[in-house]
C-alpha cells in the first residue's frame, strides 16, 4: 500500500469507536470525511471483493459488518448478499447519519457484540481490528455470533512489513507512533494465529498492491506522538520525496493481510 492510502486507513480512529460502553473518550480525532473513507474502500476494492467471492457473499443471509463509519463499504455488502446486513460501530452519532434499505445500524461494542449466538453467516472487519485493543475479544466474539460455517472477513494492515527504499527509518516512525497511539501496528501478521486458536479454519493472502508513494502522505506522521527528532526526520523525508524525479525514484509500502476464516462445525444449508 503507499502512503496515500496507508494516510487514509490511519485516519479510520478505531480504537475509540470499538472502546467499551461507560469508559471516558479522550479528545482523538474524529472519523475521516466520507469522501475519504470513500477513497479508501476503492483502493481496497480488488482485495475485498476476492475475500467476499471466497466467503461466497452471495449466497450469505446473515452480514455484520463491525467499525461500519460513514457505511462506505455497507452499501456494498448488502448489494452482494442475499439476504441483510447489520452495521455495527460505536458512534451512534456517526450511524445517525447512516439510512439504506436492507441494512440495520447499531451502536455497540466489537469486544462484547450485542446479538445472540449464531446471529449471522458472515462478520466482515475492514482497518478495525488495528484499533481494538483486545482483538482476541473481538475475534471470540464473531465466532460466539456466527453460525457453524459462518466466516470472518478481515483487510488489515502489517506496518511492520513496510518496505521503503532508501531506508531512512520511516516504518521504525510509524511503528513508534502508531504504537504509542494505542494501536497494534503488527495486527496484521497476527491475525491468521488468532483466529486459529479462535477454532477458525484459516485462509490467507498477503496483499500487496504498490503504488507511487506522496509527499504529503507523510503529513499524518504529524497526528501521531513522535518526539521532535522523529518529526525533523519525517519533515526531511517529506522533502526528498519532493524533490525526487520519476515516480519510483522513493519506494515506500505496507501490505495488508487478507483473512477469511471459516467457523468449523456442519455448513449451514443456503436456501
Amino acid at each position: 500500500m503507499c502512503l496515500r492510502r496507508m494516510r487514509l486507513c490511519l485516519c479510520l480512529r478505531r480504537w475509540w469507536e470499538m472502546s467499551s460502553p461507560g469508559q471516558d473518550e479522550p479528545s482523538w480525532p474524529d472519523l475521516p470525511s466520507e469522501a475519504q473513507a470513500q477513497q479508501l474502500s476503492q483502493w481496497l476494492a480488488g482485495p475485498r471483493s476476492r475475500a467476499l467471492r471466497r466467503a461466497a457473499i452471495g449466497h450469505r443471509r446473515h452480514v455484520l459488518e463491525v467499525g461500519t463509519g460513514h457505511g462506505v463499504v455497507t452499501s456494498e455488502l448488502a448489494r452482494r448478499c442475499r439476504g441483510r446486513v447489520t452495521a455495527l460501530d460505536c458512534r451512534a452519532d456517526v450511524l445517525a447519519g447512516c439510512t439504506m434499505p436492507e441494512v440495520s445500524f447499531v451502536a455497540g461494542d466489537a469486544q462484547h457484540l450485542p446479538f445472540p449466538d449464531a446471529s449471522f453467516d458472515l462478520v466482515f472487519f475492514q482497518n478495525t481490528l488495528l484499533w481494538i485493543s483486545n482483538p482476541e475479544a473481538a475475534i471470540a466474539e464473531s465466532g460466539r455470533v456466527l453460525q457453524s460455517g459462518g466466516v470472518v472477513v478481515a483487510l488489515e494492515p502489517d506496518y511492520g512489513g513496510m518496505m521503503e527504499y532508501p531506508d531512512w527509518g520511516i516504518r521504525e516512525l510509524w511503528i513508534s507512533g502508531l504504537s504509542q497511539a494505542g494501536a497494534d501496528p503488527l495486527a496484521g501478521r497476527k491475525l491468521p494465529g488468532l483466529c486459529e486458536a479462535a477454532g477458525f479454519q484459516v485462509w490467507v493472502e498477503l496483499v500487496h498492491i504498490p503504488q507511487p508513494v506522496q509527499a504529503e502522505a507523510l503529513s499524518l506522521l504529524d497526528d501521531l506522538p513522535l518526539t521532535d527528532n522523529q518529526r525533523q526526520i519525517a519533515q526531511n523525508v517529506r522533502g526528498y520525496i519532493e524533490r525526487a524525479n520519476g515516480d519510483w525514484a522513493v519506494f515506500l509500502h505496507v501490505p495488508y493481510f487478507l483473512i477469511v476464516a471459516t467457523k468449523l462445525g456442519s455448513q449451514p444449508e443456503i436456501l
